[in-house]
Formats: structure tokens, sequence, C-alpha cells
């Protein structure tokens, strides 16, 4: 669905999921806010996507410390009045995220602790935040819980809503992707929410049900989606709209030559120039890139490579995010050479922006066989080149160990060469914690035994406890091959 245009932040750009992390890079809750985020950025599965974050967040969930973030309001010059103003930081996210996040507070409003709601509450107080009916309807639902009359919708919201509610797609999802939603209620996040969780877990459990059985009639039909790109490219300056109908003409043709054109990459850096961020997805999404093929995905591509200078990092995802994301979430088959092709040449330039992109949403997908997991595998052997793969390691980590994720650290652990001491330092504080619940897993065992054997020289001191604890537990036919590893790796620090 298209985005709409939001003011220009006077602080620096960043991606969605880097807007919660402002404080120290060392801040507890900093794991918790770019896992949430990444979640909810999945598109219209982000709701569902975040309730299971929630599930397997080990531990209570940092609200207070993620919504005081996305609460604090910072300076930004309105883009119809060029004046200065103060926004919450979560007015900045994109649409898709800020609808998905408001789902989610209001389907876990009964957990919140009570700081939180009027944090919230005190937040998107200012209608003038928000003017997309739907999220506008999500966020006077949110203060109509914490009992806060809502004054009546105007005219044109309630329109835009008819709209949003009648072309809603009404077949229900046999075939849901979201095979790995399950029933259970989030943890509580607090000593005090836990009495809660006791009396709300009836409501809650209905929902659920509810939701894994109608999630996909609230992907909107095609007809829907036409009017809100319509809707939102009416938004768009004049400059950017003159060269949507040349751009969308350009991409829809097929481009048999493998040599950049040179005037269209110059139109490419043209639009990559006047618009932000929020503007190239809305611009992107106009245009129908997503309905490309990828052999003509893969010569976009090869334009974008030849822009100059280098984009930057919140433009690279924006495209990472538009190019590829949906395209790979909707994958049924193994992933074309065409589209691993485009990939590759996309991270020749942008490879950071593309890893933070993808991995972490694709793996909340992934199970063992399934093209996710093929995908990961792929971009790791074919996209990107040994100095990238150190790039891979933070979005892996960022999300909850799963057979996959162990798989695909094994496959990066093999491939690239060198180690530095904290990277190696988080990996194997990473598998010692995930050590109990995959006690029988042969495939978390061979990771660990490649550790402890073709790394040995980074293992230190400190790390004999944690590791002598994950062995302790584990229930393989490995067992004895890595305790006997590890007592050799003891004798040779001693």
């Amino acid at each position: 669905m298209a985005q709409e245009e939001f003011p220009t932040p006077l602080v620096e750009k960043r991606p969605a999921e880097q807007i919660l992390m402002t404080g120290s890079p060392t801040c507890g809750y900093e794991r918790a806010s770019r896992l949430l985020l990444q979640a909810l950025g999945t598109g219209s599965h982000g709701f569902l996507a975040a309730y299971k974050v929630l599930q397997n967040f080990p531990g209570p969930f940092p609200w207070m410390n993620v919504l005081e973030e996305l609460c604090m309001k910072v300076p930004i010059v309105d883009g119809f009045t060029r004046e200065l103003i103060l926004k919450p930081r979560l007015a900045l996210l994109p649409l898709q995220l800020q609808r998905n996040l408001f789902s989610i507070l209001n389907f876990v409003f009964p957990l919140l602790p009570t700081p939180c709601i009027q944090l919230v509450a005190e937040a998107i107080s200012v209608k003038d935040y928000f003017s997309d009916a739907w999220l506008l309807h999500l966020t006077q639902q949110f203060l109509r819980n914490c009992g806060i009359e809502t004054p009546l919708l105007s005219p044109h919201v309630i329109e835009r809503l008819h709209i949003l509610c009648t072309d809603l797609n009404p077949v229900l999802a046999e075939h849901s992707k979201l095979d790995w939603y399950k029933e259970p209620v989030p943890k509580a996040v607090s000593e005090r929410e836990a009495v809660q969780e006791d009396v709300a877990s009836p409501k809650l459990s209905v929902c659920t049900k509810e939701l894994s059985t109608t999630a996909q009639s609230l992907s909107p039909s095609p007809e829907a989606e036409m009017k809100e790109i319509t809707a939102t490219e009416e938004i768009l300056p004049a400059s950017i709209k003159a060269h949507i109908s040349m751009l969308k003409q350009s991409l829809h043709l097929d481009m048999d030559s493998e040599s950049p054109d040179r005037g269209f990459v110059l139109q490419l850096q043209t639009i990559c120039d006047l618009c932000n961020p929020l503007q190239l997805q809305t611009v992107l999404t106009t245009v129908g890139v997503s309905q490309i093929s990828s052999k003509c995905l893969f010569q976009l591509c090869v334009h974008l490579d030849a822009v100059s200078p280098d984009l930057s990092y919140a433009h690279a995802q924006s495209l990472a995010s538009s190019l590829f994301l949906d395209r790979v979430l909707s994958l049924a088959s193994p992933a074309s050479r065409s589209l691993t092709a485009a990939l590759a040449v996309f991270s020749n330039k942008y490879a950071r922006p593309a890893c933070n992109t993808l991995i972490g949403p694709v793996l909340v997908q992934a199970k063992t066989g399934s093209v996710y997991a093929d995908f990961l595998c792929r971009m790791i052997t074919e996209c990107l080149v040994s100095h990238q793969l150190h790039l891979c390691f933070s979005p892996i980590l960022e999300v909850p160990c799963s057979e996959v994720s162990i798989s695909v650290l094994h496959l990066l652990t093999e491939k690239k060469d060198k180690f530095s001491p904290s990277e190696f330092d988080l990996l194997l504080n990473f598998l010692c914690d995930a050590a109990d619940n995959f006690s029988k897993s042969v495939t978390f065992s061979k990771l660990l035994l490649v550790l402890l054997t073709s790394k040995h020289d980074l293992i230190q001191p400190n790390h004999i406890g944690p590791l002598t604890s994950a062995l302790a537990c584990n229930q393989t036919f490995m067992k004895k091959s890595l305790q006997s590893s590890l007592k050799k790796l003891q004798k040779n620090i001693k």
C-alpha cells in the first residue's frame, strides 16, 4: 500500500528500526526495540509477526523503554507551512508500520503498564499527527480503551474508512503463510501484569483464534490498493510527480541491454535526489515496481548501481524494502536466478541496508527446508562477498534462535575466515543462551563443535563457564566429542 508524505525531520534521517536507537548502543532495550520494529515492518502481516516476537521474547518485554523512545518528540519542519514543530517519533515511522504498531498496542492493551498507556495516550491526543483514515481509527480506539472520549470522525475520514472496509477481501486465509502463528498469550511484562494476564487470557485466546483464521481477509483488493495509490500520488510534490509517468513507462518495458542507459540512470538519480526515503517508497509503489519481472528487476539494479554518488543508508533501505522484501516474503518456490542476481548487484553497493532489511523478516517466517531458508542460504553464498558477511550476524542474532538461524550461522562461520573478538563473543553468547532449548539439536551441536575446533584461538577464559553450561544440557550423540574438545581448550588456555 502506498505511503503518505511526511514532513522532513531536522534530525538525521534513519531507517524505521533505528528510530528507537538514539541512546547508548549498550541500552538493554535496543535488541527488543529493533526486533519489534522489524516484525511490525513486515507489511500486512506485521501484527502477527510482532505478536510472535512478544510470545518468544525472553523475559518481560521492556514496553516502558520502547514507548518512551517512540513517544519522545523531535523537532521537524512541517512540509506545508515550513514551520518548526514537534512530533513524536512514532509519527515518523512508515504508515504500514504505524498501523501495525497501534494494532498490537490495542490487542495487548490489558497487559500494558499504566505509565505506558498514559504516555501513548498523551502522544496521540493531537489529531494533526495522523491523517490516514485507518490509522486515525486505531489511535482513537486506543484512546477509547483508556476511557478518553474521542471526537466524531470527519465526513472525509468516514468516507475513507467506508472505502477501506467495503473493499477488504472476504476470502478466508486457508493457505496462510503465517502457519507459525500459535494461540498462547504473550508473557506478562511485569509481576503486576501477570495477575491481569490470568484474567485476560480467555479473551486473548478467543482473539488469537479469530486472527489466525481471518488474517488474510484484511488484505485489500487490487481496486482498494489502486484507490490508495491514487490518493497518495496526489499528495506528492509536483516536482516529483512530473517524473512518475516516464519512470513507470521505463520500468515496464523489456530491458534487453545489460549496459545502463544513461538517460534512465539520470532519471533515477533525479528521483532519488528529489525524494526523501518515505517519498521514494511512495513513488516506487505508485509506479508498480513490485509487478515488474525478475529480469527487469535485475536491469533496474544494474541502473541503480550506476547512480553516483552512492545513495544514503535510508534511501538504500527504502529501495531494498520496495524492490525485494515483499517479493521475497511472497515466494512460493525457490528464488529465481534473476532475483538473486538482482540482489547481488544491489548488494554490491548497499549490502548493509540489504542485510538489515531482508534477513530479520525473512528469518521470522523461515522453517527448515522452506523457500525462505533456501533464500537466506543463497543470499549468503551468491549475493554477498567475503568482506560483507559480517553484516549478516547482527540481523540474525536479533531474532529468536531457530533451527534455520543455526543453519545460516553455520554457513556463515564456514565462509567467514576471520572473526573480530566482539563478533565472536556475541555469537558465542547467543548460542550459549539458546543451548537449553536446542539440547537435542544435532545442527546446533555441529555448530558448537566448529567453534570449539576451527575457531578455538578466539575462545577466552571468560567463555569457558558458559560453554560448560551449554554442553552440560546437550543430549545428542556429539556430547562426548564436544566435552573432549572443550577440555583440550581448557588445558591450552591454562
